[in-house]
């Protein structure tokens, strides 16, 4: 108890009072050039022009992330040491193969996983919290929002809404572009307020009550973010200007269908009737017609091109690099595709984009906002793995323990939640698939 109660004011007296850092890494740590392009002509973009520019490819990126990041809320968990008593929170057993995976998660501290036990937390204010978030937000706006933030700006800002109780009673996601993190002059803290501007209106805010997400950013590994948006910023500006282009041809283009020569003179009021004797007899439903002319005519048909080869080639270049820096497989913006490329596509894709997302989230929240309702370390969150796992490969493993007496049957039920049964509890022959009690008992050596 001695020990449980000094580890207890330990944390806290962390979490109030946080290590500061070297003078020298305060303010901004990049140094380099702030321009886009080699030639230096173009500016960094801003906030304001990042958001500008999530349309098209780059938007359905970023909400393709935002949405399956969403889809994988995390759960709440307690552990349970030597020692300690029950939690008073309801709680619920895991699976067997839930619990595993938990333990096997490298992500979580060792203090956790090697728990006497673990238990998933099923009502509590904390999850009353993320489920309520405020007034205009549901949990999966929440979530959505996160991560869509940082697809856009690298990072994303939670202003928690402190009651009188000491524990945040709403979350208010603050839009990121508006949001800056100043440091004081000569201060040991990487950030002393969060600067908000909207307009003229400013607002500042104790770092105490902002949950800082951000993706990391080598150019400032303290308090900066580097987008997958900015980092594909040239290549997302020019399908924009791709697209603005095509469209001011098609509004500007001065290009009739067909052009009708006389080769006699006409005058204006005879040229006016051929003009509108040709448009009554075609336009519209009268495509393909017959036209017979009391004199000679020459008739030229004109035919705006819809683009030539190597733009769409370049265009497609450009759609998938924007693609690589959201981590997000070429097979989801095309249809020249199959079932088994979707497959490992979708495997990519949540193994090497989704799954280090949840990781990085679920840390920060572990970080700074479970410490608000329990300061005991007792509490933590985490995102079920959302890899998909191969069924066949799994039955495969499952088949090739159970033949080799790896695993016996009630180790595999038990993992699957089922009861065991009598004759599950020692290993089975691969041939007769018999127990090898029975052939002890015939005196044979298994």
């Amino acid at each position: 108890m001695r020990n449980l109660i000094s580890g207890t004011l330990h944390r806290i007296a962390g979490w109030l009072s946080p290590k500061s850092m070297p003078p020298v890494l305060g303010g901004t740590q990049w140094s380099g050039t702030s321009y886009v392009d080699a030639y230096k002509r173009n500016r960094a973009p801003s906030a304001n022009e990042l958001m500008a520019e999530l349309k098209n490819t780059a938007w359905a990126c970023a909400s393709i992330n935002a949405a399956v990041c969403a889809a994988n809320p995390p759960q709440l968990y307690v552990a349970t040491q030597h020692g300690q008593t029950a939690p008073k929170c309801a709680v619920r057993d895991l699976h067997p193969a839930h619990e595993k995976r938990l333990r096997e998660n490298r992500r979580l501290p060792a203090v956790h996983r090697k728990a006497m036990r673990l238990q998933q937390v099923t009502d509590h204010p904390l999850l009353d919290l993320l489920a309520r978030v405020n007034p205009f937000h549901n949990a999966f706006d929440l979530w959505e929002l996160t991560t869509l933030y940082q697809e856009v700006h690298g990072c994303a800002y939670w202003y928690l809404d402190i009651g009188p109780l000491g524990i945040p009673q709403a979350i208010w996601i603050l839009p990121s572009q508006n949001v800056t993190p100043k440091q004081a002059k000569d201060s040991p803290r990487p950030v002393d307020f969060y600067q908000y501007r909207a307009g003229a209106t400013e607002q500042r805010f104790a770092p105490e009550q902002i949950i800082h997400f951000r993706y990391p950013d080598p150019r400032d590994p303290y308090i900066g973010g580097l987008s997958p948006l900015r980092a594909c910023y040239e290549q997302v500006a020019l399908l924009s200007d791709y697209a603005a282009m095509k469209k001011a041809i098609y509004e500007n283009r001065g290009l009739p269908s067909a052009i009708v020569s006389p080769d006699a003179g006409y005058g204006e009021e005879e040229r006016d009737r051929l003009e509108t004797q040709w448009n009554d007899k075609f336009r519209q439903g009268g495509s393909g017609r017959v036209l017979v002319a009391d004199q000679k005519l020459s008739v030229s048909v004109l035919q705006a091109p819809f683009g030539d080869l190597a733009q769409l080639a370049e265009i497609r270049a450009t759609v998938e690099d924007i693609c690589n820096a959201f981590h997000v497989p070429i097979a989801f913006m095309t249809t020249n595709t199959n079932l088994a490329n979707l497959q490992a596509a979708q495997l990519q894709h949540m193994s090497n984009c989704i799954h280090p997302r949840l990781e990085r989230r679920d840390e920060k929240l572990n970080q700074q906002l479970v410490p608000y309702f329990d300061p005991t370390g007792r509490l933590f969150v985490a995102s079920e793995d959302p890899t998909p796992m191969d069924p066949e490969t799994t039955w495969q493993q499952q088949k090739i323990d159970m033949e080799f007496g790896v695993r016996t049957i009630n180790e595999m039920r038990a993992e699957e939640g089922l009861p065991p049964v009598p004759w599950g509890d020692e290993p089975w022959l691969p041939v007769h698939m018999a127990p090898v009690s029975s052939r002890l008992r015939a005196g044979r050596s298994p």
